[in-house]
């Protein structure tokens, strides 16, 4: 991978389409070429492992890709990210879509995108920073003195997320889960109604609204919206793998903000017709789900999108000898959000999200 120009929102050339590098010096040290040689199950790809992680990791220092376009004439930002979690890939091919169909000449503000934000996890593909164990949709604002997800999480706010006029955080229900595709925001503060219709806005089959939550915190919308800025999220089916259909959802979907925010006109601009999204409401909070009581192998009887009872079992838990150890039954009158995708349970895992 080539290394670019620091990035500097306050420099960018006014016209201008480029690919820049955020670097942030980290402080824990992994073996990380073995530890994604492991993961990818082929010893001889060691070499090649060495040369990619080598390109953008150094002595400590890593240098995150960040694209950006900046319009011949004044205007409004746009601010997204991707990869916060190494397995959530669709939200990284949107951005890349987005990057190539810009023309600075035809634009009236900014677009800044950092499709892979935690590359340790990335490589990895799996949900958490790998070099220090830690959730980085859970340690924003961060600190420049902290772990090594910490210190990222500080300089992604610093340096790119408190410049949007708007900022979306492209999320998927990762390789553990399979959720529906939904576009999410918080009604609290002075960013909220500006974050609804830019929700409505988006495109996505379902709309999830929050209310403030105190509980919720470190993720990458409490920094934002702590500072006043329209926040958005999404998830989208995930299970290890980007559907078409989703990859199209997210570009369609940056493509309004676009619009919305009068920067560009994108051709991927535009509703599903009919447009009717199912929007519910809920605590969004999902370290809070359904939980399994004991460890086994869990086998769910509802999918993501399904409406269900208090009381209806959704599912069952088989030790390894066979025996079913326990019934699941809902809690509550909900609308599913997500699913578990693997049986292996260990306890306190989440095996559903609703609301």
């Amino acid at each position: 991978m080539t290394l670019h120009q620091e990035f500097n929102f306050e420099e960018l050339p006014t016209g201008t389409k480029q690919t820049y590098r955020m670097t942030v010096k980290l402080p824990e040290a992994a073996d990380l070429v073995d530890l994604v040689t492991m993961i990818s199950g082929d010893r001889s790809q060691r070499e090649s492992v060495q040369s990619e992680i080598d390109s953008v990791f150094q002595e400590g220092t890593l240098s995150v890709p960040v694209l950006a376009v900046r319009g011949s004439r004044p205007g409004k930002t746009l601010v997204t990210t991707a990869g916060i979690h190494g397995d959530e890939y669709e939200g990284m091919e949107a951005i890349h879509r987005t990057f190539e169909a810009l023309d600075p000449s035809s634009m009236s503000g900014t677009f800044v995108a950092v499709p892979v934000v935690t590359l340790p996890a990335y490589w990895m593909a799996c949900r958490v920073n790998p070099l220090d164990g830690r959730n980085m949709a859970r340690v924003f604002p961060g600190s420049p003195d902290g772990s090594a997800s910490e210190r990222l999480a500080a300089r992604l706010l610093d340096r790119v997320m408190r410049h949007a006029s708007l900022y979306i955080d492209l999320h998927s229900a990762g390789r553990g889960s399979h959720w529906v595709t939904m576009c999410g925001f918080c009604d609290h503060g002075s960013q909220a109604e500006t974050a609804r219709s830019a929700a409505r806005c988006f495109g996505a089959p379902v709309i999830w609204e929050h209310p403030h939550d105190p509980e919720a915190t470190g993720r990458t919308l409490n920094a934002t919206c702590d500072l006043g800025i329209p926040s958005l999220y999404t998830e989208a089916f995930g299970g290890g793998h980007a559907r078409p259909e989703d990859v199209d959802c997210y570009t369609r979907g940056l493509a309004n903000l676009l619009r919305f925010l009068e920067i560009t006109e994108l051709p991927a601009a535009g509703l599903p017709e009919p447009y009717k999204p199912v929007e519910v409401r809920g605590m969004g909070n999902t370290d809070r789900g359904l939980n399994a009581s004991t460890s086994g192998l869990a086998w769910l009887l509802i999918k993501p999108g399904d409406r269900i009872r208090a009381g209806q079992k959704i599912g069952y838990l088989r030790d390894l000898e066979g025996r079913i150890i326990e019934e699941i039954l809902s809690p509550q009158d909900a609308f599913v959000i997500g699913v578990r995708a693997t049986p292996r349970v260990f306890a306190g895992d989440n095996l559903a999200i609703l609301s």
